[in-house]
Parts: structure tokens; C-alpha cells; sequence
């Protein structure tokens, strides 16, 4: 019996030692830890699901320890209870406070669309706590795209139009709007189809806000404070029946108050780059992760774009 009650109490210790001290709880986002190594942190986009990143993630997870932080309210997670002023603020002091917590050590933050201009805000926040951040298909303004003079004050009468008008759909005029703004995001017929599950599945309170957010958001200025090297990928196909000329000048001039980013172009792929050309994605983020070293803002890859075709 004696023996019994020491073996349990060992266990008990053994265990209490093996497991973390310490559990990170928000109501706004979840975040799931794999592998061991240097720390990435990945954000996925708007009314989507860290599966974005599975292709890449199996590719490099051997080598890293992987964040995938998944937000609440989108792709079937629970919607956060709380409204808060600012959501996308809300959730950059959020993973900011991850970081801190679990005390990860300067950490890369690789996000896409949302996700990287979440990073970008959290950069610009603890820019002395993050080794770099890579952004994909994203702005810091995303009202840039559609007009590249656009300011809040222009769009936000827009932005909060939009989010009445989504909170006032049915099911089934929500679902149309839905699968219309999925069929211009990736080439793929089942990738689509994903994207517009993820959408219908995404709680529509929490959608609509951080549309209208997103919309409305400039975060230009904020660039200024990030001392960490910046990456940014983005797409580029010609149906988007935009010159590529124009959109390298539009992503140069949104980023022109960040010193020394790199602007990456991987051409034959909409938006969700990582379904359209997985193989020059994942190649393009290995290089950024063993080239581009933490903190040497003045040490990045140069503007380039990335030959799809090889």
C-alpha cells in the first residue's frame, strides 16, 4: 500500500514537471503547438481556418515549432461572446499577449491576407519581440485595392453600409454574396467550395465586423514603428485584368513608410497563393525563413518577382 501512495505521488510530480505550467486562454482566438525549434506563428486570413497552411506546415514542421492560431468566430469556432471596439485590434494585443506568455523567442509571424495584416500590427506593437514577419496577399490598407486614393473617411460610410447589409441577409442571399467573393480567390473548383463551408460556417456577426474593420482600416502609419524585416508575397495573375505594373506600384506606395521591405511576387496564382502554386509558395517561404535573418532590418532579399513557371 505503502509502495502504491510513493509510486502516485512520483507520477503526480513526474507529471506536474511535463506539463506546462501554464495554459493560454482568449476568447478571441485558439492556438494549436507543434514541433520543436524556432518559433512560427501563422494567421490565417479572413472567414478561413489554419487547414490553409497544412501543404506548408508538413513541409517545414520538422524544423520549427508551429503556432496555428485559429480566430473565433470563423470556419465552424466558436464566435467570442465579448464585442469589443476593435476586433483586429483586439486581436493583435491578443497574439501579442501569446507571445508573451509563452514566452516565445522571437517568433516569426506568417500571415495571410487578415493574418498578415494582423502581423503588421502586432510588428508595429512589440517590433523588438518579433525575428521577422511575412505577409501574403495583403495590405496595410485593403480599400488600396480598390481605389488607390481611398482614406477611412472616404470608405467607412461603405464599411458600415456592407456589415448592415450582411447582419440583414438570409441564408440564402448570404450564401450568393459569399460564393461570389470566393469565386475570384484561387483557381481551384473544391478550393471554392471549401472557402464558401468556411464562409457559411463562420458566426455572421463576427464576419460582417471584421469586414467592415478590414475595410476601414489604415494601418499605414503604424508602419513606421517595425524595426523587424518585413516580407511581403503577393499574387499576381492576369485575370485579375489589372497591369502588373500597376499593382507592383500600388503594393510600393502602401508600403513606401516601411524602410527596407521585400516585395515578392509569385505570378499565375490568385489570392489564396498557397492552392495556386504550392510548390513556389512553400519554396518561397523556405527561402525567407533561411536567407532573411532575424532583426537585421538592413539584411533582406530584394524585390523580386518569383518565375512560377520553373
Amino acid at each position: 500500500m505503502k509502495r502504491n501512495v510513493v509510486t502516485k505521488f512520483i507520477l503526480g510530480v513526474w507529471l506536474s514537471l511535463a506539463s506546462p505550467a501554464f495554459s493560454f486562454e482568449s476568447e478571441f482566438l485558439s492556438v494549436k503547438t507543434e514541433g520543436r525549434g524556432p518559433d512560427l506563428v501563422f494567421i490565417h486570413g479572413f472567414a478561413s481556418s489554419p487547414d490553409v497552411w497544412s501543404a506548408l506546415t508538413q513541409k517545414i514542421g520538422p524544423d520549427f515549432r508551429i503556432h496555428l492560431v485559429e480566430v473565433a468566430g470563423f470556419a465552424g469556432l466558436t464566435a467570442p461572446q465579448e464585442q469589443p471596439e476593435s476586433y483586429l485590434k483586439t486581436l493583435r494585443d491578443e497574439i501579442g499577449r501569446y507571445i508573451e506568455e509563452e514566452e516565445l523567442n522571437k517568433p516569426t509571424l506568417i500571415g495571410h491576407s487578415m493574418g498578415g495584416f494582423v502581423s503588421l500590427l502586432i510588428a508595429s506593437k512589440k517590433t523588438t519581440s518579433i525575428g521577422k514577419v511575412i505577409v501574403i496577399d495583403a495590405l496595410p490598407f485593403f480599400s488600396l485595392i480598390f481605389n488607390p486614393l481611398a482614406t477611412t473617411e472616404m470608405v467607412l460610410p461603405q464599411s458600415e453600409a456592407m456589415e448592415k447589409q450582411l447582419l440583414a441577409f438570409d441564408e440564402a442571399q448570404f450564401e450568393q454574396q459569399a460564393k461570389s467573393s470566393v469565386s475570384i480567390l484561387t483557381k481551384h473548383d473544391e478550393k471554392k467550395s471549401l472557402l464558401l463551408k468556411w464562409s457559411k460556417d463562420s458566426d455572421r456577426r463576427t464576419y460582417a465586423r471584421y469586414l467592415r474593420e478590414l475595410i476601414s482600416y489604415d494601418a499605414r502609419n503604424d508602419l513606421g514603428s517595425i524595426s523587424c524585416p518585413v516580407i511581403v508575397i503577393n499574387a499576381y495573375d492576369e485575370t485579375m485584368r489589372v497591369p502588373k505594373e500597376r499593382l507592383e506600384q500600388l503594393y510600393t506606395a502602401a508600403y513606401a513608410n516601411l524602410k527596407g521591405v521585400a516585395i515578392i511576387t509569385i505570378p499565375h496564382s490568385l489570392h489564396f497563393i498557397m492552392w495556386d502554386q504550392p510548390e513556389q509558395f512553400i519554396g518561397t517561404i523556405q527561402e525567407v525563413l533561411e536567407t532573411v535573418p532575424d532583426k537585421a532590418a538592413g539584411s533582406k532579399m530584394p524585390n523580386k518577382a518569383v518565375d512560377a513557371t520553373r
